[in-house]
């Protein structure tokens, strides 16, 4: 971890604000996964194209998610039988700024995503108040079934191309919780490209090059697939096993 801080270090800086104008709320995501021990390799490769999120000299962040579902899982079940329109549903706290939002993340039958939020005080239990007023509001799903169904930890450091309109993200170190049941892929790297519209990339170049294919990974649904033992999940077998064969990788 100590190497890629100090890889971190090495990009140019934007500032929390100036991040705001690259918010890309609407956009289209490709996925990738990779060992984290091929991460310092990458930083190094695209440290030049890229700024780096730097918040009071903090450039990899710890994020706290907590997701909703119906009591059945209807929105993780709609990711797994891959429909083309789903949602996911949460509240995420980014704990080095101590920042709160409520998040709506749809994924359109164009492939196209959108994500609506609004900030709050806290990481609530339950959609009755302000967070259940949003989600009326821009969807129709009713807030009244929707419950807490598991914890997503992990560490993001974000990226913003410095001549097109792109961001790059990457989560290291996930963990999963669910009442009393835990996992982790401490070895898992997942990195996101988000773009307004399909462009050429520094990043996607240098993924091409290494035989990295895209892949579509929902941390949701790897949290409700290693913590819930009782629900339909064929569609994510094969998933599961090359993520634990990836981690289980000697680089």
């Amino acid at each position: 971890m100590q190497n890629i801080v100090e890889i971190l270090n090495s990009f140019d800086p934007i500032t929390l604000p100036e991040l705001q104008s690259h918010a890309l709320m609407r956009r289209f995501d490709t996925k990738f996964k990779f060992h984290i021990d091929r991460l310092p390799e990458f930083l190094k490769h695209v440290s030049k194209d890229y700024y780096i999120l730097d918040i009071n000299n903090i450039r990899l962040h710890k994020y706290e998610t907590l997701y909703f579902d119906t009591d059945e899982f209807q929105l993780f079940v709609q990711h797994h039988n891959v429909a083309r329109n789903r949602y996911k549903i949460r509240f995420r706290r980014y704990a080095d700024s101590n920042l709160t939002f409520f998040e709506i993340k749809h994924k359109n039958n164009k492939n196209f995503t959108v994500k609506q939020r609004i900030q709050l005080k806290e990481v609530e239990k339950s959609l009755l108040n302000e967070a259940g007023d949003f989600l009326k509001e821009n969807t129709n799903l009713d807030p009244s079934v929707l419950k807490p169904k598991v914890w997503v930890y992990y560490y993001r450091l974000t990226l913003v191309n410095k001549i097109s309109e792109e961001r790059l993200t990457i989560d290291i170190d996930p963990s999963f919780k669910m009442n009393d049941t835990s996992a982790a892929f401490k070895p898992l790297v997942i990195a996101e490209v988000k773009q307004a519209k399909f462009m050429r990339s520094p990043f996607l170049a240098l993924m091409r090059k290494n035989h990295i294919h895209v892949e579509s990974i929902s941390k949701y649904c790897l949290g409700v697939y290693l913590t819930n033992k009782n629900i339909k999940k064929n569609n994510f077998k094969h998933s599961i096993t090359s993520i634990n064969k990836l981690c289980h990788e000697k680089n």
